[in-house]
């Protein structure tokens, strides 16, 4: 059925937009306090194959095990497709090999999580240890779809190296600070679930009240790293030659948008005290933050990792890149 890198391209933005709805119920699940949904059983729903009881936990709970079943099984199709349709040492299949090993880690999480009973009302550190990994990794197996996409097919990256060369450790490492703000995001938002508040000036006390829950007084960390690596990659954007270069400038300038609609969010989010519908809105636009910027650091990888080969060439000219293979 995948016999071409185009049909394979589209696998892989399939593969990562489902990934993406995998991600958000799951929030659901984490909000509704449904994790217990199915028991203390795994895979089993109550030591049943299929949800035989009518609770909406279970109900719940069994369509996110569902759901996530069924990304395993694309994934190892997408690994296949990457295997039919290229050849050895392709970026392609790198990446596709990288995404079966990271989905597997995040069904491990997954079950680890519910047969250490770490759902419902558990508050313990090593749940909101749990729920912080389990976020970091979402969001790396979302990079590695992307990056099969992104692989998929040679791209024309114009793109100055010397800038290239210069950008492409500043994004790396903003990237990692991003997978840590994201997880003290997911930690805050299990503490908002647990321990709720019904008034803005009661929260705000309680996120300094040495009296309550640590989940509680994280509440303040989450908010200034998130402002911060926020900061941190408008500055490099609008301070490299991103918005100048036509290959580079469309995932650059959405990367900006997608900043201040995720700033935006978050301050609405905490005014309103964290309803479900804004933790979901927020969630969704940091996925697609993560995406845009994982797809900038790859053009600009493919820029410093391919111009020694290419410049000199006529078909490319001085100080441009094709992707051949992918990044390395």
């Amino acid at each position: 059925m995948f016999r071409s890198a185009r049909a394979f391209e589209r696998l892989a933005w399939a593969v990562l937009t489902y990934g993406v709805l995998v991600i958000m119920w799951g929030a659901v699940v984490r909000a509704t306090g449904s994790g217990a949904g199915c028991g203390a059983h795994w895979p089993l729903c109550d030591g049943d194959t299929i949800a035989m009881a009518p609770r909406l936990a279970t109900i719940i709970e069994f369509v996110h095990r569902s759901t996530s079943g069924i990304m395993v099984l694309l994934t190892v199709a997408l690994l296949a497709a990457a295997f039919r349709v290229f050849p050895a040492g392709h970026a392609a299949r790198r990446a596709a090999v990288w995404s079966t090993v990271f989905v597997l880690i995040e069904a491990a999480i997954g079950a680890a999580i519910v047969l250490l009973q770490l759902v419902e009302n558990n508050h313990s550190a090593l749940r909101a240890g749990y729920i912080a990994v389990h976020l970091m990794n979402t969001l790396v197996l979302l990079g590695m779809y992307t990056w099969a996409a992104f692989a998929s097919k040679p791209r024309a990256v114009a793109w100055t190296p010397a800038d290239a060369e210069r950008r492409e450790p500043w994004v790396r490492a903003g990237l990692a600070v991003m997978l840590l703000a994201s997880a003290t995001g997911a930690v805050v938002a299990l503490g908002d679930t647990l321990f709720p508040q019904n008034a803005l000036a009661a929260g705000f006390a309680a996120d300094f009240d040495a009296t309550t829950h640590i989940l509680t007084r994280l509440r303040t960390l989450h908010p200034l790293l998130a402002v911060g690596i926020s900061l941190y990659f408008m500055t490099v954007i609008t301070q490299s030659e991103a918005l100048d270069e036509p290959s580079i400038q469309t995932s650059a300038r959405l990367a900006l948008w997608l900043i201040l609609a995720d700033i935006a969010l978050g301050i609405v989010n905490i005014l309103a005290l964290a309803p479900l519908s804004l933790q979901m809105a927020h969630l969704l636009v940091t996925n697609a933050l993560w995406i845009a910027l994982v797809w900038m650091w790859l053009l600009i990888r493919a820029a410093t990792h391919d111009a020694g080969e290419t410049q000199g060439q006529d078909s490319a000219g001085p100080g441009k890149a094709e992707l051949k293979l992918g990044p390395t």
